[in-house]
């Protein structure tokens, strides 16, 4: 097995630790993943454009603290090729308020990677029609996986 094909498994470790900084809302370590360059952008489900590492920043900043949520996959689909990662994921976005019910987001991860480690260049997240919302949250209450 060549001694690459195991390097993928680490883009998910960045996943992981990305969704668990947002859950935290602690905004350091959430940039620490970013990719270290001016290029790297995020355009928020509630249709923002944030462009640079420090106006991502500022609008995370602002958007975890008026809505803080924790991020749960729903549907993950990965594309993958040496040195880029792209996951495709419905996610249930849960407000810290237990009564509240989820939003439901398509979110879209470009991952690169640089320097032995892999980084968030761009996301890219759009709220779910309702339709397809309720879909997913028909699964969820059921117990049922996405691929069902």
């Amino acid at each position: 097995m060549p001694r690459f094909a195991h390097i993928f498994e680490a883009a998910a470790d960045t996943l992981n630790a990305y969704y668990q900084a947002v859950a935290e809302v602690n905004i350091d370590s959430l940039m620490g993943l970013w990719i270290d360059e001016e290029f790297a952008s995020y355009i928020s489900a509630d249709g923002a454009h944030l462009h640079g590492l420090d106006t991502i920043r500022a609008g995370l900043a602002v958007q975890l603290a008026a809505t803080p949520v924790s991020i749960e996959p729903v549907d993950i689909r990965v594309y993958d090729s040496l040195g880029t990662v792209v996951y495709a994921i419905a996610e249930a976005h849960r407000p810290a308020d237990p009564k509240v019910a989820p939003t439901m987001v398509f979110t879209t991860y470009v991952m690169v990677h640089e320097r032995g480690e892999w980084k968030i260049a761009h996301i890219h997240a759009s709220a779910m029609p309702n339709e397809a919302a309720n879909q997913f949250a028909a699964k969820m209450r059921h117990g049922q996986g996405s691929l069902h």
